[in-house]
């Protein structure tokens, strides 16, 4: 599976990032996947470091650096994932729901 979640400049360092990550790595978990794994651009440094501080680190398909490649690819198990309690997975549902109102049906 392949998504692309993007938090838009005006929306970010307002602790919204985070949450979406919070909530990828829960629904990731939840569906037993073992890995959330995500590009960052090279030419965006406080991306990378964002990811890192929010425990993602450098996955073994990420391209060499000597490839000189525009990403990089970043990953966390989902082993760190707690599992989700009830008042988070309505938490989560609701989010899923606020998902699905917001992608476009084709």
């Amino acid at each position: 599976m392949s998504y692309e979640v993007q938090v838009e400049s005006d929306g970010r360092r307002r602790g919204l990032g985070q949450r979406v990550l919070c909530v990828l790595e829960k629904l990731a978990h939840a569906t037993r996947m073992r890995y959330v794994r995500l590009t960052a651009l090279t030419h965006n440094p406080s991306a990378s470091a964002f990811f890192k501080a929010c425990g993602y680190s450098l996955d073994e398909t990420s391209p060499p650096k000597d490839e000189a490649a525009h990403y990089e690819i970043l990953s966390k198990s989902t082993d760190e994932v707690e599992d989700i309690s009830t008042s988070e997975e309505k938490s989560l549902s609701d989010g899923m729901r606020a998902v699905q109102m917001l992608t476009p049906q084709t």
